[in-house]
């Protein structure tokens, strides 16, 4: 069984964070159901999770600047 360990956020999210792959894991790599092992609160002030620490990043100024597709491309 892989290890796992369960990491809380500020933000009331938590992710499973793997401390140690099995062996089973590193040939076939499907995960084992998750066993937690250990237990972290990130207790910083505003340590947030990688999700919402991206929605508060502020806009890149060069944004407006990318020309991006519209629809559909179709390769001839």
């Amino acid at each position: 069984m892989c290890d796992f360990i369960k990491r809380k956020y500020d933000c009331y999210h938590h992710r499973f964070i793997a401390s140690e792959w099995c062996p089973s894991y590193t040939t076939t790599h499907k995960r084992c159901p998750p066993e937690i092992k250990h237990y972290e609160w990130q207790v910083k002030h505003r340590c947030l999770c990688g999700d919402c620490k991206a929605r508060e990043q502020p806009p890149v100024p060069w944004e407006g600047m990318i020309k991006r597709p519209t629809g559909r491309i179709v390769y001839a």
